[in-house]
């Protein structure tokens, strides 16, 4: 919904006289609420540049320092030590859980071909990194298939193998192959893991560093962009790049990954009009509004686990907003928790968090166990957040959402404590 100036202003003076309890506990579908500009005109430095183009290079290099996931791809090393490599393969934890495949516990036997798929005798000492780029959306893995597994029979949402999405366009360096041929263990700029081999183009290293720190390029600002190739239609999610050779004229010529018959890179060139609203030329500044403005794209979309369904879950939402203005957050919500930041510690203090909370920036990230959100502001010292939610409880009873919505910090958790109790951490990435 669009709201003229005069009507926005009118709804948002509405909001503040109305009683608190007309507004929301829990999740909001108050209009005004679900709205980005409602806290960006609550945001008085909302439109104050936090950092520039430097401080955001220096600002990736320190959570670089930080995380054992978010890796430099510019500078990554031309040779990868084997038996490091093994041991980050050989993760095989979640293979002692119970799991499931179309409903039926899978036995010992198909997880030991899981495990030999991984052909980890086959990596040598030094291991010799190739180059790739992404073709299309692709499932990066935990395991060589393409098969979901899951904890529950009947649960058709959490894989437990799917650790996330990578977009096109995406540059990573290729460190290892299945048994089968038909997966490649790969490093992404800030997670590791199987992806087909139908999704990845090979190429040259002086080729892919134009992908990796491409001089010019188009950031995807909604939710996602398709773009239509000769052979299918590339969707690239919010944060996503696409390569620019020629930005002279009424239109942009980008460059679309492909994969030749024989699985080297072939480059498309496409051309894109200057005024397609979802796409920005570079980065976005980095304002807190920016931040909160990227993050309402995602609203009232499903739930996407891993990002599945071609949407967010908790951590996804904030590292695709934050990567539209250069910030590559590492990719789970407790590696972003002990990242670089401002960060303030939550946990004991009672009371105080709400104070806390009311000073943060919004766009700060809200953490507690194994779930992030995006702190928006307060009403009457009522911190709200937007957040791709799976489920809370009511009166112990579980509530399935499974949807990106607003909400207060009065939902509950299993444990019976508001989410506001069970904070641990919030950062301010700046």
């Amino acid at each position: 919904m669009r709201f003229t100036k005069f009507l926005l202003m009118s709804l948002v003076a509405l909001c503040t006289l109305l009683p608190y309890s007309a507004q929301a506990t829990g999740i909001t579908n108050y209009p005004v609420l679900v709205t980005p500009e409602y806290w960006m005109n609550k945001n008085t430095d909302g439109d104050k540049l936090i950092l520039d183009a430097n401080g955001v290079q220096s600002f990736n290099a320190r959570i670089r320092q930080k995380s054992r996931t978010v890796v430099d791809l510019a500078n990554y090393p031309g040779t990868y030590n084997g038996d490091s490599l093994k041991t980050k393969i050989m993760d095989y934890s979640l293979l002692d859980d119970d799991l499931y495949l179309h409903g039926v516990k899978v036995s010992d036997n198909y997880k030991n071909i899981l495990r030999k798929q991984t052909n980890v005798g086959a990596i040598p000492a030094s291991v010799n990194v190739r180059y790739a780029v992404t073709v299309r959306r692709s499932p990066l893995r935990n395991l060589p298939t393409g098969e979901g597994l899951y904890y529950y029979a009947n649960d058709k949402d959490f894989d437990a193998l799917q650790e996330t999405m990578l977009d096109p366009s995406e540059p990573v360096a290729v460190l290892h192959t299945s048994a089968n041929g038909f997966f490649h263990y790969v490093q992404s700029v800030n997670y590791s893991g199987w992806v087909s081999k139908y999704d990845l183009a090979f190429t040259d290293k002086n080729t892919w560093l134009t992908f990796v720190k491409p001089a010019k390029f188009l950031v995807v600002t909604d939710a996602d962009y398709i773009l239509k190739t000769a052979g299918e239609n590339v969707l690239y999610q919010q944060g996503a790049r696409l390569v620019v050779t020629n930005d002279k004229g009424s239109v942009y010529t980008v460059v679309a990954p492909g994969r030749s018959q024989y699985g080297s890179l072939v480059k498309q060139p496409l051309s894109i009009l200057k005024t397609n609203n979802a796409l920005h030329y570079g980065y976005m500044p980095y304002t807190s509004n920016n931040i909160v403005r990227a993050a309402f794209k995602f609203y009232g979309r499903p739930y996407g686990w891993g990002g599945l369904k071609n949407s967010v879950d908790c951590s996804s939402l904030l590292y695709n907003a934050y990567r539209t203005v250069g910030i590559v957050l590492p990719r789970n919500a407790d590696e972003q928790e002990l990242s670089a930041g401002t960060k303030h510690a939550l946990s004991g203090m009672s009371g105080n968090r709400i104070s806390t909370l009311d000073g943060l920036m919004p766009g700060a990230g809200l953490y507690m166990e194994g779930h992030c959100m995006m702190y928006l502001g307060s009403i009457n010292k009522e911190p709200y957040v937007i957040h791709s939610l799976g489920s809370h409880f009511e009166k112990g009873v579980r509530q399935r959402e499974m949807s990106v919505v607003v909400s207060d910090l009065n939902l509950h958790r299993g444990s019976g404590n508001s989410f506001l109790n069970e904070l641990t951490t919030a950062v301010e990435y700046k």
